[in-house]
């Protein structure tokens, strides 16, 4: 062994020029496929750094529709989030689990640092009592939060370690200390350990607070921030939470998933509310927190592990081509008393060398490779912090070596180890191998076409579904649209002091040179949807099963501003004030399955405010507008209505101005104005509508982007693949291409026989791949929009540039062949 080792390492060195190619095949299949394990890795395999991780689970409702009430556990219900009074009943009633907490991912809030630096917007997350509980997570200073904290006045908060370091000095008496959170004095009861971070926040929150359970504090929701507050009058069938629990040892998620699911039938027969809601769905946290992901990172895994694939095909017919170059060599070792084994195991040796070579490049590859896939990684992948190529990364890759150096090199140490000593005498006159070794060879050609077809095809689909997604007309004008957010709180300023304050501000920036128009709504297109209850006037409406809709607060000019069409009635104007007849508009959806047949201008409707305390109130419909994208680009229009600021209950979030040039270059000129009216009100997530809409597709164009590359890739190894295989045949039969131009066959002839050898070999691969193709299609039907899963645009353009790149691969070696010259040929050694 130790000779064949010396030996191998020695081959290297000699065939200097045969090593480097293989190597570098090797490394790019190794390399691409560690970086993108290292991401599978992080985000789907690890453990969440918790105590005992596989005890932690999430919990969610699991709704029926009306018809389907039925099928209870067929898996036709629809997951969704939970209501407050439903978890308070989870908490108490289960015995399965040692605790059980909430939580309401993301919100901003303004802090104002001691003394005289301005204020600012930090990130900050609202859990319930034993949140921290649950994970197993200790402060390192002060206590975490009791189910008691829910009913504390003092609005007990805990730091985050960045936070309590950058702010407050690291501090070590900040226990117990008092800080200004959106103008309310909130109590600091401990700081978290450093690193700490939810799986699926991304930057971890700059402090964490506890809900405020309002109704036992006889406090107003409509004065508490929203995520803040626990409305007194929260339905069961408004689901806005998350919740997660730990396990009692020994308990399994299937006995947790059957006594939630008891709980909340039991809950469904009690309140009309929840007369759909029959079942929980349990399982475990790391789940829930990757679930978007999952099949789009091992459908990345499986394409770049395709790559692998071709790059072992690849070298090993390179071995193969090897291997019969050293014909003569094996021979001699037969003719001295080798065995087939001994030469087994010295062509292993040789082919695992070469491995380990290429792993050890391949790695140093992985990191340059892997910076660039978290660049293209969309903002929101979860877990992203814990991607990184560590121990378990470079096992894996040192095994994919090892495990590669002999999948591509038994054929050709099988090949080697069928010499024998009469091809000492056989080895001169050009003899083209034997049909088997010849099968194989093809076998690997034509395996790597099929595989770059399905991987060139699967680009080209998800390209053809990203281009499909952003040619998709929102519904409004997304050019030249500046928006920002302000830090305003509710206690600095309630709803008319923020109302004066808005009507100030909008004239000023109005007034600026190059802009167009400005108004504001909450929510903002393209960004998240607010939903609202409401009734309709005029017909029987049950008060436990209100029908649903998007509600937008905006203010005057907002349908202008984005150029949303009018359809019917008129838009918001200055006279639509607190003291006017409530009125609405609705968009052209919410007219179709709302008022089907009938003209909805003069109806009224009733949403549900009750959230923010208030009395139910007529709204009478004004106007019709065409509908809009909100969420995203893929989703229809949505049903919805709006309704004047100056009439909402809660104020605008979002400032929209339509400007006349880059908006990005206006901001200056919008703090300045800003400041003139209040210099403490921070401006905040600055961006433009159209990088929005590129935001929304950032999911699309890393995985498009990540498969094209792993397409490009294999289209290259497949062309070099051809291209060897060829070369090898015009090697082994020179004295037959000799012969026949001897006899007369023209060089034309010769180049055609080489070209068409090829070309089938492509043809042969485009079938099977074409198969392939059909199946990676299934696979990304529910990611593909506006293209069918086996589009036949795409299957003809992928099969045309395989085409292509056979013929290009093909050209060199039939070139070589048809220049040789007969003499030469024939006296061939």
């Amino acid at each position: 062994m130790g000779r064949d080792f010396v030996f191998a390492v020695r081959q290297l060195r000699t065939n200097l020029r045969f090593s480097v190619i293989v190597v570098l095949t090797l490394a790019l299949g190794i390399g691409a496929t560690t970086a993108i394990f290292s991401v599978v890795s992080g985000v789907l395999l690890r453990a969440l750094p918790f105590p005992e991780p596989d005890r932690i689970v999430s919990l969610q409702t699991v709704e029926y529709p009306h018809a389907e009430t039925a099928t209870i556990g067929s898996g036709a219900g629809v997951i969704d989030d939970v209501s407050f009074p439903d978890f308070f009943d989870w908490r108490q009633q289960s015995k399965t689990f040692e605790a059980i907490a909430s939580f309401a991912y993301g919100t901003t809030r303004k802090f104002t640092p001691s003394g005289n630096a301005a204020p600012q917007i930090v990130s900050a997350e609202y859990v319930s009592g034993d949140f921290f509980r649950v994970l197993g997570v200790v402060p390192m200073l002060g206590r975490d939060f009791t189910l008691a904290d829910e009913t504390d006045a003092n609005r007990p908060i805990i730091l985050s370690h960045r936070f309590w370091v950058t702010e407050f000095h690291s501090s070590p008496d900040i226990v117990g200390k008092q800080i200004t959170i959106s103008d309310r004095v909130a109590t600091v009861i401990g700081v978290l350990p450093a690193g700490f971070s939810f799986p699926g926040l991304g930057d971890s929150p700059s402090f964490w607070g506890a809900f405020m359970r309002a109704s036992l504090l006889g406090v107003s929701p409509s004065g508490m921030p929203q995520k803040e507050s626990i409305s007194p009058v929260s339905r069961r069938n408004e689901r806005s939470t998350q919740v997660i629990g730990r396990l009692w040892r020994g308990a399994s998620v299937a006995q947790a998933r059957a006594e939630m699911s008891a709980i909340q039938r039991s809950l469904a027969e009690q309140y009309p509310e929840d007369r759909n809601a029959y079942e929980v769905e349990v399982r475990p946290l790391l789940e829930y927190v990757s679930g978007d992901y999952r099949k789009p990172l091992y459908l990345l895994f499986g394409a770049v592990t395709a790559v692998l694939l071709i790059a072992c095909a690849n070298v090993a017919g390179l071995l193969l081509a090897r291997g019969f170059a050293r014909r003569h060599e094996f021979g001699i070792r037969v003719a001295l008393g080798a065995k087939a084994s001994h030469i087994v195991r010295q062509v292993l040796i040789e082919s695992t060398v070469l491995a380990i070579c290429g792993g050890a490049i391949g790695i140093a590859l992985a990191f340059v490779l892997l910076k660039t896939v978290l660049g293209l990684a969309p903002a929101d992948l979860p877990r992203v912090a814990h991607v990184q190529i560590d121990g378990i990364v470079l096992v894996f890759a040192f095994l994919v070596s090892l495990v590669t150096g002999v999948v591509f090199g038994v054929f050709p140490a099988w090949s080697a180890s069928r010499s024998d000593a009469s091809g000492l005498w056989r080895a001169g006159r050009g003899i083209s191998g034997g049909r088997g070794e010849q099968r194989l060879r093809a076998s690997f050609v034509i395996a790597e076409t099929a595989l770059s077809l399905a991987l060139i095809g699967g680009s080209g689909l998800l390209i053809g579904s990203f281009v499909e997604t952003l040619r998709v007309p929102p519904g409004f004008d997304p050019h030249h649209l500046l928006i920002f957010r302000m830090g305003m709180s509710f206690v600095e300023f309630p709803n008319e002091k923020a109302r004066l304050f808005f009507r100030q501000l909008f004239p000023r920036l109005a007034a600026i040179p190059g802009v167009e128009s400005v108004t504001s709504a909450y929510p903002v297109p393209i960004s998240y949807s607010n939903t609202s209850r409401f009734a309709i006037g005029g017909r029987t409406n049950d008060p436990n099963d209100l029908p649903v809709s998007n509600r937008v607060a905006v203010e005057p000019h907002y349908f202008e501003t984005l150029r949303i069409p009018l359809l019917k009635g008129r838009t918001f104007d200055l006279r639509d004030d607190w003291n006017a007849k409530r009125v609405a508009i609705v968009n052209q959806e919410f007219a179709r399955e709302f008022f089907p047949n009938e003209d909805p201008i003069g109806k009224s409707i009733q949403p549900d405010f009750a959230e923010f305390g208030e009395s139910p109130t007529w709204y009478e419909i004004v106007g019709v507008v065409a509908g809009i994208r909100t969420n995203d680009l893929t989703s229809p229009p949505p049903p919805g209505f709006f309704v004047p600021y100056d009439q909402a209950t809660n104020w605008p979030q979002g400032v929209i101005m339509r400007v006349s040039g880059e908006p990005r270059a206006y901001m200056n000129a919008v703090r300045s104005v800003v400041a003139g009216l209040h210099r403490d009100v921070p401006i905040f997530a600055v961006t433009t509508m159209e990088e929005n809409i590129v935001g929304s597709t950032t999911s699309q164009r890393f995985e498009a982007a990540l498969l094209t590359c792993f397409g490009g890739a294999a289209l290259l190894l497949a062309a070099v693949g051809l291209y060897a295989a060829l070369s090898e045949m015009v090697a082994r039969r020179t004295f037959e291409i000799g012969l026949r131009v001897a006899l007369g066959a023209q060089h034309g002839d010769v180049f055609g026989l080489v070209v068409r050898r090829g070309l089938s070999l492509a043809a042969i691969g485009l079938v099977v791949g074409l198969g392939a193709f059909a199946i990676f299609g299934r696979l990304v039907a529910d990611m593909l929009y506006g293209v069918r899963a086996f589009e036949p645009a795409v299957v003809v353009v992928a099969c045309a540039l395989m085409l292509v790149v056979a013929l290009v691969a093909s050209a060199a070696p039939a070139w070589r062949a048809a220049r040789l010259e007969p003499a030469a040929a024939l006296r061939e050694e």
